[in-house]
């Protein structure tokens, strides 16, 4: 069967997953006697990889890696006469980037010196013409296709001209653009975002700065936290809770959410009356701090928290000893039995449930905005057996009273397990954190929605 270049190629790349650098090297010299110069190439750098300063491959990479640039020189020349400087300067740039990979195993490829002359000319006269073509572009306010050609002009070269100028003002006047018709529609959110990306480009942009904080303030939800309600038994879980959102609100990522302190009481408007049902004058009092728009008020439904009485049953198992018998040629040796023993397996468990309401409500309408209950959970359990066999060799017994030698370690790991109940301080503080996050979820959603 005759042999494709294809094919031999493709067994080329399989074998040289798993082939030393001897056998890469003899697929070069067949690769490159087929006359696939690229191929061979390959195979010599990867047997230079695998060892450094190998000289047949070194030899074998040195004329079929030259090979590859002198095909690269070729295009690049045609590009050049027929007057096609971008693909000319991509040819270069891809034989520059190939020699400078080859260099990585010390084989050095020759690029003429004239030719790289003659590619900083074309690319001068290029980046001439991107230029003119960019600021065209930004004159007839084609902000996405100057966008584009000024970042080609910075990839060739970082320093021309003042193409980073123009490219954040190319990338920078949409957005701005955008950003002052919703701050018009008073769509503050996506206003914010317009005037950030705007700085994200340029951060002395017009006055994007300045717009931007005016938007940010005139949108501004600023909630009032009241105290929790709840029964004297539960008031610090109510206290805790109240802090913990408190905390959340004030760290959150919502620019547009603001948490009115209570030592701001100076601002209070003077006199300003709310009617709202189930509001205690305290809280009105807290709730008309200057700039609030709502309050958050809560109450502990439910604070419950059980622990069941300790359950313990005796179970059937097996001890585990060496005795000594006699083969069938009188030789004495030991071997494993199993012995009936009975081991104890102790259950305990506790759980902690919080259910509690939050309700937001606007302080000018009298509105209730939001009003959701929500219920936590916190449990552990303990499970352990206690036995006097030690552990590794206590086997616990099939169903069918035989044993379970694949339970051992099972077994061992519940002689060893934890025996006490997680302190209630911990379930209590594990509750009140899944409690906050739940909350201050349910509020952030609601204002991102809300707010404009």
């Amino acid at each position: 069967m005759r042999i494709t270049p294809f094919l031999l190629v493709l067994a080329t790349l399989v074998l040289s997953a798993c082939s030393g650098p001897k056998v890469l090297t003899k697929r070069g010299m067949e690769l490159q006697n087929a006359g696939l110069t690229k191929q061979a190439a390959e195979m010599y750098y990867q047997a230079l990889r695998k060892k450094p300063g190998y000289l047949d491959a070194m030899v074998g990479l040195r004329s079929s890696g030259q090979g590859v640039i002198d095909g690269s020189l070729g295009e690049f020349q045609r590009a050049a006469m027929d007057g096609n400087r971008e693909q000319a300067i991509k040819s270069y740039e891809e034989m520059t980037a190939y020699a400078k990979r080859i260099a990585i195993v010390n084989v050095d490829l020759i690029i003429p010196a004239t030719v790289t002359s003659d590619y900083e000319n074309l690319l001068d006269d290029h980046l001439i013409e991107l230029d003119e073509q960019g600021h065209q572009q930004l004159e007839k306010e084609d902000f996405a296709g100057a966008a584009a050609t000024f970042q080609e002009i910075l990839r060739l070269d970082a320093d021309f001209g003042d193409a980073k100028t123009l490219l954040a003002v190319a990338q920078a006047e949409p957005e701005y653009r955008a950003g002052t018709a919703l701050m018009a529609d008073q769509a503050h959110r996506g206003a914010h975002e317009a005037f950030t990306r705007v700085l994200g480009f340029d951060k002395n942009y017009k006055d994007a700065a300045s717009l931007r904080d005016q938007v940010l303030k005139d949108g501004k939800f600023n909630v009032a936290i009241l105290n929790f309600e709840s029964s004297s038994r539960d008031r610090d879980v109510a206290l805790e809770l109240r802090s913990g959102m408190q905390n959340a609100l004030i760290q959150s990522t919502d620019p547009f959410i603001g948490v009115v302190d209570r030592t701001q009481r100076d601002e209070i408007i003077a006199e300003q009356q709310l009617s709202i049902s189930g509001i205690s004058d305290e809280q009105v009092e807290v709730g008309g701090l200057a700039g609030a728009k709502a309050m958050l008020s809560g109450a502990i439904l439910m604070y419950t928290s059980e622990t069941g009485s300790p359950l313990s049953t005796m179970r059937p198992g097996f001890r585990k000893y060496f005795k000594e018998v006699r083969d069938d040629e009188g030789k004495t040796k030991k071997v494993a039995a199993f012995a009936p023993v009975q081991y104890m397996l102790h259950t305990r468990s506790t759980e902690v449930i919080l259910k509690y309401e939050l309700k937001l409500v606007s302080t000018e309408t009298s509105e209730v905005l939001m009003s959701k209950v929500e219920e936590v959970r916190a449990s552990d359990q303990v499970e352990f057996a206690t036995s006097q066999v030690e552990a590794g060799m206590l086997y616990p017994a099939r169903s069918n009273g035989e044993v379970n030698r694949s339970g051992k370690s099972q077994m061992t790991q519940l002689l060893n397990a934890r025996r006490e109940l997680m302190p209630a301080s911990t379930m209590r503080n594990q509750l009140l954190q899944e409690a906050t996050r739940k909350g201050t979820r349910q509020v952030e959603s609601f204002l991102n929605a809300h707010i404009k």
